[in-house]
């Protein structure tokens, strides 16, 4: 929900998971946290480029100053809001790729599962979007880097399993990567929300593009 102007605030979390931690260091988390609650709320609204830090500190409870004791500027900000994002993204699929016992399989559950979490975090995905062309860090790949490296890693796994066939690891991950990443920005700028039905497409596009490349049987053992 959209808000504004000095008397909205973002609440800092309230420190689940960290009773074991001492006072200030439960402090400095619930800080972070409200910096990183406010800034995703502001690059959306504003966009990265029209967002100033004050905008930031002004949707929290910290004092002006205070932004400065955890971040060096906004792009620092949003590099972790994306890291984080990312970083789920590649876990969840990374487990999912695990479980897989086809080659169908795992390109499916792949496609389905990230295309779930950008559905669940679409004021998220959409301020990446729209900011895309102001930061270096989001157009120049690297962002991206540790999806395609997990990927290789995974696909790797999978072919010594027998469920992968022999093929170019390095590109079909790239691939991949960059087709889940654009089709889920597509998936949603479209009305009704179709998750499953991209999920087929992405599925299907590229089963067929390595039966094609290998030659191999589309889910090996089935």
């Amino acid at each position: 929900m959209s808000r504004s102007g000095a008397s909205a605030r973002v609440a800092p979390a309230d420190g689940g998971g960290h009773a074991g931690l001492g006072k200030r260091q439960r402090n400095v988390i619930r800080n972070r946290q409200s910096i990183l609650s406010a800034a995703r709320e502001v690059f959306s609204e504003l966009g990265y480029g029209a967002a100033t830090i004050r905008d930031i500190v002004r949707r929290t409870d910290l004092a002006a100053g205070t932004f400065y004791n955890y971040f060096p500027d906004k792009e620092s900000v949003l590099r972790e809001i994306l890291e984080d994002f990312t970083g789920r993204v590649r876990q969840r699929a990374h487990e999912a790729r695990m479980e897989a016992r086809t080659l169908e399989e795992l390109m499916r559950s792949s496609f389905l599962t990230c295309f779930r979490l950008y559905a669940e975090e679409k004021t998220l995905v959409a301020m990446m979007a729209r900011n895309a062309g102001e930061v270096p860090l989001m157009t120049s790949g690297t962002i991206l880097q540790p999806a395609i490296a997990e990927l290789i890693a995974d696909l790797r796994a999978k072919e010594r399993e027998g469920v992968v066939p022999r093929l170019d690891i390095e590109r079909t991950a790239r691939v991949a990567v960059a087709l889940a990443s654009e089709l889920g920005l597509h998936m949603l700028s479209r009305k009704p929300l179709d998750i499953e039905g991209t999920t087929e497409f992405a599925a299907r596009f590229m089963l067929g593009g390595i039966i094609g490349v290998a030659g191999a049987p589309l889910a090996k053992g089935a």
